[in-house]
């Protein structure tokens, strides 16, 4: 039996000497500054509880109830007296005597409490058990140990205890002996700040030592820090200590070597910093289970909400792709704010723009409406506009805002010069990312440092193709915004909003039809499968069985099979940059490439070429019907004669404003397709990277990559400590935990709450009108891209909202009715070139319209109504 264990770095167990000091010697053994330290042993404590009968007394403590409130002071006096006046066994005694009389001859020593039920991932037992500071004698130790004991059966641990529902079953204590530190300041360092940005370290600071502040004594100094850059955020002082980043550096380097944030204890004693404590962070409540760590700390009065982002960042977003993307688009968002000179508003954390609340995104509504209003033609209504086809928000004057924004929309964009700059970046980011994807790097080949190398040669150009993206998606929102305005002018609000629609329906005139994964898809088809033998065994039988099927045919199948696995590979990401790429699911490419054998049988046109160039036929023509019903209009003849026109420069200007925002539109959707497909050479370096880290042994499975953060994924790469086992599970729980959750308000504000559900009263359903036509066909519900199997010909998609990788399910269906969605979401501008009637931001829809039930969308009135309705009220 050891009742005395040297704290030297040696491997000490915590069933061997309690968490806190297993700790310390862990701490030790990285090689961590940490004061002297012996610890007396578990083995210690039941020699003590054994050699005074105390078996059966602590037996019946563990299954007593809980005392009253006003009897919890009385009953932890009766227990320490039990401890105090029980006899301490003489060679128990010897070996703790000598080892204090080692340590108070370096000065005086703290006694502190280390149980086996102590530092856990899940319950830290802080400020539980006891500490005695400033121990100066070999009498006083030996009762403050005697105390420590104590502590394991007070009313107020065993409290905690039951309701953390650890079991009392073999508990024990160990007792740590330290020396004090002179300490000139003290506190703890939070390594991920545990209610606030997890991009953030969260320090407390007091002067002298630091029980002071673990028991609420003092309002410590209150620090937040950049875990990236070091560099200090907040703080309710006016400087940081000299010492802060020594500080920063050591205690993130006990987080990597520890595999998941940590709650450390230090002291600085002038000249340098020591390591008191270091255990796992706890987040207590509904927040173990369902925060991983990375959602965003809201501002409380901000406005948040999921609208327009949904497509690029959609559903719940692990770690790692979370880290990779919101500081690219965030930085979009900074960009574009400098380049129409407009100061970015100040907002505490490292993401100005965008957050992440229960692992979905949103956007920070309340900034762009600041941005907005400051730029020429913008305002916090148009911004609304936009991301929630409506204005929300009471007390915004849209008359005034409008009447400001029309005589400054064409002026601003013209002045800024956007288009010819987005023009260039566009095609030079598309231009850049074919050469990439035609280098074809082996990865598998590639030395760490050469791979990481190249990693950030991909990131430096996705952050351009970002800065692209969204710098198009304003030029496209301010043209067309432009471009309603002026015409409510000549036929008011409603009918401008249609034939706005009308005129930037279709893509731009150089926009060719393959140009997106279905267009693709279909000149694949064309040329392999129409009307040829493989057509038939193409559209029979179960979609996961199709390759073999085709294979079975001989050269012409095997031909086919490989022609889609090489288009298919270069689609990229189906979703969201670095997301799962197309080739990854190809049980999805073939029953895209089956729907459309479907219906080419069965006489249903799907071939994006003539769809495109209808709709660029019906722009035309509309323009022309635009034309001749406002030369009919007395208002417009006679400003014409007012302002002495001989050339109406009316006509050229609608018309270049129409030719903007399509052109616009198209930049924005040829940026967003590049980008997913540099996303899947992201993908193919996640891969790799995940590949060689459970070859090492540092993950146990492939998808646990997802679950670090993209700092962490390259640290671990370069050799840092791994995150442990427990801390990935734990974020592996708090995914799931989310994609089973709510999906985020329409707009929240601080933290979101649930949405509740209110049925709508009638059987008319109303939206935003996204896309002109009226179509009739059969509901389809789709929870998620894969439901997209059950999608017939004809039939009404019906969804939450849609991203990029539902194109293919476009060229099926009949109309479109989505539960969000703004005027310029993909959803909408794919309809329109499509030709395909659509509504959008209509609440409640996949709750009120059942699977299979007949509707008419009114993609012109904004509305789904049932047919059997409409039956009867004819």
């Amino acid at each position: 039996m050891s009742i005395i264990r040297q704290i030297d770095g040696s491997g000490a167990r915590v069933d061997e000497v309690g968490g806190k000091a297993a700790g310390l010697d862990r701490l030790v053994s990285h090689g961590f500054p940490v004061p002297s330290a012996i610890a007396v042993t578990v083995d210690g404590y039941r020699a003590f509880v054994e050699h005074a009968h105390l078996e059966d007394s602590l037996s019946t403590l563990a299954r007593s109830e809980i005392p009253a409130p006003d009897r919890i002071e009385s009953e932890t006096e009766r227990v320490d007296r039990v401890f105090l006046d029980a006899p301490l066994d003489p060679d128990l005694e010897k070996g703790i005597r000598q080892a204090l009389r080692r340590l108070l001859a370096e000065g005086p020593i703290a006694v502190r409490s280390s149980a086996t039920a102590e530092d856990l991932g899940s319950a830290s037992f802080a400020g539980q058990y006891r500490t005695i500071l400033e121990v100066e004698d070999e009498e006083a130790a030996i009762e403050a140990v005697r105390l420590c004991w104590s502590s394991l059966w007070g009313p107020s641990v065993r409290a905690y205890r039951r309701h953390e529902q650890i079991p009392e079953d073999d508990l024990a204590m160990a007792v740590v002996l330290q020396v004090m530190v002179p300490a000139v300041h003290a506190g703890v360092v939070f390594t991920r700040d545990p209610l606030g940005d997890p991009e953030t370290s969260r320090v407390e600071m007091v002067e002298g030592l630091g029980e002071a502040l673990v028991s609420g004594e003092v309002t410590p100094d209150d620090f937040r820090v950049d875990r990236a850059t070091l560099a200090v955020r907040r703080s309710q002082t006016q400087q940081a200590p000299d010492f802060m980043e020594d500080l920063m550096r050591m205690t993130l380097r006990v987080e990597r070597r520890f595999g998941a944030p940590q709650d450390i204890e230090w002291a600085h004693d002038g000249n340098r910093l020591l390591v008191l404590q270091a255990r796992p962070i706890t987040i207590q409540g509904v927040h173990r289970i369902d925060n991983d760590g990375f959602d965003t700390p809201p501002e409380p009065d901000h406005t948040y909400t999921p609208f327009g982002l949904a497509e690029m960042l959609p559903g719940v977003l692990p770690p790692l792709l979370w880290s990779i993307n919101a500081p690219m688009l965030d930085n979009a968002f900074r960009r574009l704010f400098t380049d129409l000179e407009i100061p970015a508003p100040s907002v505490e954390g490292s993401l100005l723009t965008v957050g992440r609340f229960r692992g979905r995104a949103a956007l920070d509504l309340s900034v762009l409406k600041e941005a907005a209003a400051s730029m020429p033609g913008g305002s916090a209504s148009e911004v609304e506009r936009q991301y929630l086809g409506r204005v929300v928000t009471e007390g915004i004057d849209v008359e005034v805002e409008q009447k400001a924004g029309l005589r400054q929309a064409v002026a601003g964009l013209k002045a800024l010069r956007v288009r010819k700059r987005v023009e260039d970046e566009v095609a030079l980011f598309a231009d850049t990312v074919e050469f990439v994807l035609a280098i074809g790097v082996d990865l598998a080949h590639l030395p760490v440092h050469r791979l990481l190398a190249y990693r950030t040669r991909i990131r430096n150009l996705a952050w351009r193709g970002y800065e692209a993206e969204v710098a198009a998606s304003a030029g496209a929102a301010a043209a067309y915004r432009g471009l309603e305005m002026a015409l409510e002018r000549w036929v008011g609000e409603e009918e401008a909003a249609l034939w706005a629609q009308k005129l930037t329906a279709g893509p731009a005139p150089d926009q060719q039809a393959g140009t997106n994964c279905a267009g693709e898809l279909w000149e694949l088809y064309v040329a392999d499968v129409q009307n040829q033998p493989p057509c038939d065994v193409l559209i029979e039988g179960p979609v996961d069985k199709t390759e073999e099927r085709l294979e079975s045919l001989g050269e012409d199948g095997v031909r086919f099979v490989d022609a889609v696995h090489r288009t298919t590979r270069h689609f990229g990401s189906m979703a969201v940059y670095g997301g799962v790429a197309w080739d990854e699911d190809p049980g999805m490419v073939w029953q895209c490439i089956a729907a459309m054998g479907r219906c080419d049988v069965e006489g249903h046109e799907i071939d994006p070429g003539p769809r495109l160039a209808a709709t660029r036929q019906n722009r035309e023509e509309a323009f022309d019907d635009l034309v001749s019903q406002l030369k009919s209009s007395w208002k417009w003849r006679l400003t014409r004669i007012v302002t002495g026109q001989v050339v109406d420069m009316r006509r050229r200007m609608l018309r270049k404003l129409a030719e903007d925002a399509t052109e616009f539109l198209s930049l924005r959707e040829r940026a967003k397709s590049a980008l997913l497909i540099l996303g899947g050479e992201e993908r193919r370096l996640i891969a790799e990277a995940s590949r060689r880290l459970k070859s090492s042994g540092l993950i146990a499975s492939l998808d646990d990559v997802l679950m670090l953060s993209d700092q962490e994924l390259g640290e671990m790469l370069l050799g840092d400590e791994p995150l442990s086992p427990e801390e990935i599970e734990r974020r592996r729980e708090a995914h799931e935990q989310a994609l089973l959750g709510d999906a985020l308000p329409q707009t929240f504000q601080g933290h979101p709450g649930t949405q509740e559900y209110t049925p709508i009263e009638g059987n008319r359903l109303e939206g935003w009108a996204a896309s002109p036509g009226v179509a009739r066909g059969r509901v389809r519900v789709l929870s998620n891209l894969a439901d997209g199997a059950k999608l017939e010909p004809g039939d009404v998609l019906v969804a939450r909202s849609t991203d990029p990788s539902w194109t293919p399910l476009f060229l099926l269906a009949g109309a479109i009715v989505l539960e969000e969605g703004g005027p310029l979401c993909h959803a909408a501008i794919v309809a329109r070139e499509f030709g395909l009637p659509a509504v959008l931001n209509v609440p409640g829809a996949m709750q009120e319209l059942e699977e299979g039930a007949e509707v008419e969308v009114d993609g012109i009135a904004g509305t789904v109504v049932r047919i059997e309705n409409l039956v009867e009220a004819a």
